[in-house]
């Protein structure tokens, strides 16, 4: 199935479509080898650019098994389901191990990564009765306050990780300004917009999620009518360059890695895949590409700039004018005093903006106190400070190598150039975690920060 330029958003529908019925043929065939009957009490869910019906041939088969127990037919349906998954050559399998309705509100309710995997989880395939539990579980947690912390969050934690992911200035189509990632800010702040006006959000869509929510911005008259269409040309062409660069990438030393680099564009430029009377050269080509990129940017900040606008208006001039001040770097011991745990979203702007801060010395006392806060956010936060102490580090590791919810902040602590040895060790030899939160640990210990940065 090739792509035509200016269809990226019908190419990324038909695809997903197209993956949904091979998954639940698979698992028919899964259901029927394992137990001989129909699934009870299991559900399989999408989530990830499946769900978002925005997957390409590289995408990852983003899957969830939702079931009410882990029950011996679980085990064996899953065993077999992944058995036969593996047949059809994926890039990348993600099964979570985690997927029961318990695990699933504890994700939900304390974190932003996972949680956001069971916000967006999809039904599938199985019993029916676990998506309506689901259905009612997640309007239960999805709410305003919610949305707002996803996207203060991964506004900071993306700001930062882009710089991980960046390889000599050169841009990276995923995991950078304007990559597919900026992608999901329109969708978090559609689903945010939806929730303060009193709307179900409509998780089962079947359009591309980046498409209906910037079309929701046209609608709610956040944007003009020109700038919709140029956003929506520029996000098809970026949704097709990560696709293309993904597949020459396929069985090379940078398989899985999406950079924008000479070889990239010159093998892009070869193929003609972006083919017009205006792209003569590979100058206009990258031109083209950088183009799109800055403006699937320039859409991110626009975003950022309304979800501001946002919590001037309810959360009040005060409340506004003071965090304003924290993203600026004015920091001081009396604005600390001021902010009380409950307030989350200063809080987490107050650990990503203190190195802007001219109070060098609040550093530490900041580290210390939010080290002791049970809020996912806060303590994913300070992990992901390159200036977060060597002994900080080893006490949050410590500290929620043992708490459910919370385990994708070692894989942030993995990253982290302060991390000692003896906290990647740590890590890595805990039975009790799935391997999917120790293998970034092994990864920087075996192979160094970059290539642990660059893993898919």
């Amino acid at each position: 199935m090739e792509e035509k330029l200016g269809n990226g958003f019908l190419y990324v529908t038909e695809y997903s479509e197209k993956f949904k019925r091979l998954i639940r043929k698979i698992a028919d065939v899964s259901a029927k080898e394992s137990l001989g009957k129909d699934l009870n009490g299991i559900g399989i869910f999408l989530f990830g650019s499946p769900s978002r019906q925005e997957m390409v041939d590289e995408s990852d088969a983003d899957i969830l098994i939702i079931r009410y127990k882990n029950s011996d037919d679980y085990r064996k349906f899953r065993k077999v389901f992944l058995e036969n998954l593996k047949k059809e050559k994926f890039p990348k399998i993600d099964i979570p191990e985690w997927g029961s309705l318990e695990d699933c509100e504890t994700y939900i309710k304390n974190c932003i990564t996972e949680g956001n995997q069971v916000i967006e989880a999809k039904f599938l395939y199985g019993d029916i009765n676990l998506a309506k539990d689901l259905s009612e579980m997640r309007n239960k947690y999805s709410t305003t306050e919610k949305f707002e912390r996803i996207i203060c969050f991964q506004k900071f934690y993306f700001d930062q990780y882009y710089k991980q992911r960046t390889l000599h200035g050169v841009k990276n189509v995923k995991y950078g300004h304007g990559g597919t990632r900026d992608l999901m800010f329109v969708t978090w702040f559609s689903n945010l917009m939806d929730l303060n006006e009193n709307k179900r959000i409509n998780f089962e869509d079947s359009f591309p999620h980046a498409h209906k929510s910037l079309s929701q911005l046209y609608s709610r008259g956040l944007i003009n009518y020109n700038d919709y269409l140029e956003f929506l040309k520029q996000v098809e062409i970026v949704l097709i360059l990560r696709n293309q660069i993904l597949i020459q990438n396929r069985g090379t030393k940078n398989e899985g890695i999406t950079y924008l680099d000479e070889k990239s564009l010159e093998t892009l430029f070869k193929r003609k895949i972006f083919n017009s009377d205006t792209i003569t050269t590979i100058t206009n080509l990258e031109k083209y590409l950088k183009g799109a990129l800055n403006g699937v940017a320039k859409l991110k900040n626009l975003v950022w700039e309304l979800f501001l606008d946002y919590l001037k208006k309810n959360r009040g001039l005060n409340w506004y004018e003071r965090f304003i001040n924290v993203l600026n770097g004015n920091i001081s011991y009396e604005i600390l005093e001021s902010i009380g745990p409950e307030d989350i979203l200063t809080r987490m702007a107050v650990v990503w903006n203190l190195d802007k801060s001219s109070e060098r010395e609040l550093f530490l006392r900041v580290f210390d106190e939010y080290s002791d806060s049970d809020n996912w956010e806060i303590l994913s936060s300070i992990c992901a400070h390159e200036e977060c102490p060597t002994e900080i580090l080893d006490k949050v590791a410590k500290k929620v190598c043992s708490l459910k919810g919370y385990e994708y902040i070692l894989r942030i602590i993995a990253r982290n150039r302060n991390t000692k040895r003896s906290t990647l060790l740590y890590i890595i030899n805990n039975p009790n975690l799935e391997e999917r939160y120790r293998d970034i640990a092994e990864l920087t210990l075996r192979k160094g920060l970059r290539r642990a940065n660059e893993q898919r």
